[in-house]
């Protein structure tokens, strides 16, 4: 494919949805993967390849052992090299205090929030680093409005 690729992952009929649209018009082809509804996103993918965009749909639950470094892996193998990746997804346990979130309903989110961005990177990075992308997180320090 000669058009960069962005994945979307968490690409609901929101902000991931409309995200995905704006990186098709800007002329990407958008990878868009999402838990549920696969009817709403193959609506998703039809709206941006009506509006002249390219794209591909992908169901994936973040949090199943390996579900991300395939979806990673056949994309780069499939369709081309990831440029972009947009991480949105939640942790969705919602809106609940402290002593009504059980342990389970934490790990969860956990799992699904930071655990799952955790192994984008993981997989994501080694692919964009042999393309010359460098990365030094947490090496960038503010200093007097500069960056170090």
């Amino acid at each position: 494919m000669s058009k960069p690729v962005c994945l979307i992952l968490g690409a609901g009929a929101g902000i991931g949805g409309n995200v995905a649209k704006r990186f098709a018009r800007e002329g990407y082809h958008a990878c868009l993967a999402r838990r549920s509804d696969r009817a709403g996103l193959d609506r998703l993918v039809a709206e941006i390849e009506a509006e002249g965009g390219t794209a591909s749909g992908y169901m994936i639950n973040a949090v199943d052992e390996g579900s991300i470094e395939q979806l990673v892996t056949g994309i780069e193998a499939d369709v081309g090299p990831i440029t972009v990746a947009v991480f949105n997804l939640g942790a969705q346990i919602g809106d609940r205090g402290l002593a009504s979130t059980s342990l389970k309903a934490f790990e969860m989110g956990w799992r699904m929030a930071t655990l799952s961005l955790f192994r984008l990177a993981q997989v994501l990075f080694p692919y964009m680093e042999a393309r010359g992308l460098r990365l030094a997180p947490g090496r960038l320090r503010h200093r007097r409005g500069t960056l170090r």
